[in-house]
């Protein structure tokens, strides 16, 4: 009877781990967290689910706004928070940890993590992932923290290694500053360069990108031109987007049936299924802008020619560290290789690449200009 009796109660125990199991899994496809919400939002009960807490909603965004900025530190954030009146759920003071989680927390943006494996969750998002990506790299950024007494290069973390990879760091010798490969991976046959010569090189990079003052009024013209355009490449700019979406999609659908089939580990399952996921948030961030602004691409396009008339100021007057933001802006992939900078324009800025140099004045009816400048909507949105 014994026997039968823990027989019963085996069984019993296995049913109902399965059934816990079968549940859990159950929520985590139609995106719920199991658990409590994070803060800011709050377990629905009667609905089985978890929506925003519009008591704390817009102190716990306006940490997110203010961290990204750079000029908050957590300890900063947590006085502002409590001043404001943001407490925990038992009324207490918000530690810096707890900050420190919430800033580090995908959920917000609309993922969350279970087990170590990421979930799309079909709760409202708080944030944009663009404004979590910030607050990533600020966080990143501190835990990195300059002795006081080091002194601050311009160029450093600028540059890569045109020929190992390796980072470019930089020193002083004999009252001059120069910058090398840091050669921890191999032994690298790189040179060093002085500041002086890269302020240089940079200085030329951005006189070819580059917009002379006399351009501005005719590519704002060629901005109202296509702007009568722009409704009909804007339905397949957005049809694009949900192409891409579905895509990726039928990518986790293909990934998970590989994972069943024992083809590729969880950890290699789990690795793919983010980077998916996160593309994915991405691409359907950028169809939600779009579907609410439409075709509003003018302003941009025109901020985008005041940055380029600006950057022959800087390129002529601006000081290292200026030219080294304004590098940042306009190219990726910056590496140091034999001296010399080599890198890849961003987005726009291949059309100023593409056009060469500007005359003082412009000449009309340029069919170059008008080939290269249509272009820069779809650019802009990219």
């Amino acid at each position: 009877m014994l026997n039968i009796a823990f027989g019963q109660s085996k069984y019993f125990v296995d049913n109902l781990s399965e059934n816990t199991k079968r549940g859990l899994r159950q929520k985590l496809r139609r995106g719920e967290l199991p658990g409590y919400a994070p803060l800011g939002y709050l377990n629905d009960l009667r609905m089985h689910a978890i929506v925003k807490d519009f008591e704390r909603l817009r102190l716990v965004k306006k940490i997110f706004e203010l961290y990204a900025t750079g000029n908050y530190s957590l300890k900063d954030l947590q006085k502002l928070i409590t001043s404001a009146g943001l407490l925990s759920r038992n009324n207490k003071v918000l530690s810096v940890s707890v900050i420190q989680h919430t800033l580090s927390n995908p959920f917000y943006y609309g993922i969350f993590k279970y087990n170590e494996e990421m979930y799309q969750g079909k709760h409202e998002p708080m944030i944009s992932k663009k404004l979590f990506d910030k607050c990533k790299k600020v966080l990143a950024d501190r835990s990195r923290p300059k002795k006081p007494s080091q002194k601050e290069y311009p160029f450093r973390n600028l540059l890569k290694c045109g020929e190992c990879g390796c980072a470019i760091t930089s020193e002083t010798q004999k009252g001059h500053d120069y910058y090398r490969c840091t050669k921890k991976k191999i032994s690298c046959s790189q040179k060093y360069v002085r500041e002086e010569n890269l302020a240089k090189q940079i200085s030329k990079i951005l006189q070819k990108v580059s917009l002379p003052r006399a351009w501005m009024g005719k590519m704002i013209a060629e901005l109202d031109k296509e702007k009568a355009e722009a409704v009909q490449a804007g339905a397949v700019f957005a049809q694009n987007l949900k192409e891409q979406i579905k895509e990726c999609e039928e990518k986790l659908d293909t990934l998970l049936d590989t994972h069943l089939e024992g083809t590729i580990s969880k950890e290699e399952y789990v690795q793919k299924k983010q980077k998916i996921l996160n593309q994915k948030v991405e691409t359907s961030e950028k169809l939600k802008d779009f579907e609410r602004n439409g075709n509003h691409w003018l302003e941009p396009a025109k901020r985008f020619i005041s940055d380029a008339n600006q950057t022959q100021i800087v390129a002529e007057k601006g000081n290292p560290k200026e030219k080294a933001e304004f590098l940042k802006k306009v190219g990726s992939n910056l590496v140091l290789a034999n001296q010399n900078i080599k890198y890849f324009p961003r987005g726009a800025w291949k059309i100023f690449v593409n056009l060469g140099n500007f005359d003082a004045e412009p000449r009309s009816g340029e069919a170059e200009i008008n080939a290269n400048f249509s272009k820069l909507p779809t650019m802009l949105r990219g």
